[in-house]
């Protein structure tokens, strides 16, 4: 049966969005986080402090590793919350969720997760970024894969300023999509996540897309690239700016390969 393998940056949502799968598909839930938390608290580590241990032992990856193969012949329904179930578990649905920095912290925090968190938001962000780094280069140097590789997924979706029922829905509508067409590769971002070109746009094109997009419209495509955890328009500026100003929250997007160059960009969001 199909499975849904869910990754993401720290503070992304992905607890909270896999329970609402789970419930509208009928699914179960696996997921490696709880278990690393375990480990961590039996331990008496936090989860940073298990990151950096499990670096030089990676035998506690091989174990957890060990069990995400073995779902690959799992005939349930899962929705597998796991940095690597899109690499270990055969033929999943593969979807990654994004979220800046900042809101990851936030998140973190309120959370309260034992260990998974510092006093301030900027050690926080601090920490996050730390633990974001060690896995991504744990999991580099253990299985030559980069988590953060945005092409390894079928589906990105931007949590930063979306619901999580809103994450949700689109996961379901691509999953079902995905089912017919197993090549798919799609992101959902929301606009003022987005770094644009610092130059002038042509204002009466982006009305006249805004207004097609009002009618339920084609626009042409946008197409983005990632650098460190941020997100930069390469092509079809106008539509993005278009759905900017329409408050969608979501903008469909093709991740393609660039450069930040020596290209100067602006961030939607500081530009509100």
């Amino acid at each position: 049966m199909d499975k849904i393998s869910l990754a993401g940056d720290l503070g992304s949502g992905k607890s909270t969005v896999a329970r609402i799968l789970i419930d509208a598909l009928g699914a179960e839930y696996y997921s490696t986080g709880s278990i690393v938390r375990g480990i961590a608290e039996k331990m008496n580590m936090t989860v940073g402090e298990l990151n950096a241990y499990m670096e030089t032992h990676p035998e506690i990856d091989n174990m957890i590793d060990d069990g995400l193969v073995r779902l690959s012949e799992d005939e349930r329904m899962l929705v597998i919350d796991s940095r690597m179930a899109w690499h270990f578990t055969r033929g999943t649905f593969r979807v990654y969720l994004s979220t800046d920095i900042e809101t990851s912290a936030v998140r973190i925090m309120s959370a309260n997760r034992r260990g998974e968190h510092n006093a301030t938001l900027a050690e926080t962000v601090a920490a996050t970024r730390a633990r974001r780094a060690s896995e991504q280069k744990r999991y580099m140097a253990q299985y030559g894969v980069d988590i953060k590789d945005l092409s390894n997924y079928s589906l990105v979706v931007d949590t930063t300023v979306a619901t999580p029922e809103e994450v949700a829905g689109i996961i379901i509508s691509s999953f079902e999509k995905w089912k017919t067409e197993r090549e798919l590769r799609i992101c959902y971002l929301s606009p003022e996540r987005l770094n644009f070109i610092d130059d002038e746009q042509d204002a009466e094109k982006i009305a006249a897309l805004s207004a097609a997009l009002e009618m339920g419209q084609a626009v042409p495509p946008v197409t983005v690239f990632e650098a460190d955890g941020e997100f930069f328009v390469e092509s079809g500026a106008e539509s993005a700016l278009a759905y900017a100003f329409n408050l969608n929250t979501f903008l469909p997007a093709t991740l393609v390969k660039g450069e930040i160059g020596e290209r100067k960009y602006v961030k939607m969001r500081n530009s509100l």
